[in-house]
């Protein structure tokens, strides 16, 4: 019995000229185009918390080519440190009654079993959380690219683990009781090397 099976897919960084192709003919659309129209909306929820996990890149300084989706956490630092990024905001991109809520997802997963020693038990994988809060409460001046528009929470996964095991989601009166760094974008790399 032959069993099919397929390599990992290691991604070439793009730099967001390449062209779109059919039958070997080069067209005239590229793929920063693509990025533009799927990307622009930095307020939307799934799209402001992918740039959350680029904020932190660039604060920490770390060397990736690509964002590897559904890993077991999102970065991991230069000097080797897990880390799961987590994004929230009191803007959104649709009609709001209300600011929204503060809610941070801290669910334990079920990772993924690239690992041999992986048993299928659900825990958080990452050796720190940072919780990243869009602060800015005007629609009119917000603006995810200005990095003092964030703040900044860090705080050890063990912490999570002991006071919150089983918890889905916390709230950012719950987060401040754990006691977490906060700390402005300039802050984190010192705070996460230490």
């Amino acid at each position: 019995m032959n069993i099919l099976t397929f390599p990992k897919i290691i991604a070439k960084k793009k730099i967001g000229n390449e062209k779109f192709l059919i039958e070997n003919k080069t067209l005239k659309f590229e793929l920063s185009e693509f990025w533009s129209w799927n990307q622009s909306n930095l307020i939307e929820n799934r799209t402001r918390g992918i740039l959350a996990e680029f904020i932190i890149k660039k604060a920490l300084e770390i060397e990736s080519d690509y964002r590897i989706e559904w890993d077991n956490f999102d970065l991991i630092s230069n000097c080797g440190k897990k880390l799961e990024i987590k994004s929230a905001a009191y803007i959104q991109s649709w009609e709001q009654k209300k600011y929204s809520d503060i809610k941070f997802g801290i669910s334990p997963t079920a990772g993924t079993n690239d690992n041999p020693k992986y048993d299928g038990t659900k825990k958080r994988w990452s050796d720190f959380y940072i919780f990243c809060l869009l602060k800015n409460k005007d629609q009119k001046t917000i603006n995810p690219l200005d990095l003092d528009q964030w703040t900044f929470f860090v705080l050890k996964t063990e912490i999570l683990n002991k006071q919150k095991p089983k918890q889905q989601t916390i709230g950012l009166n719950p987060l401040l009781k754990l006691n977490p760094i906060e700390c402005m974008f300039s802050e984190l790399k010192k705070i996460i090397e230490k």
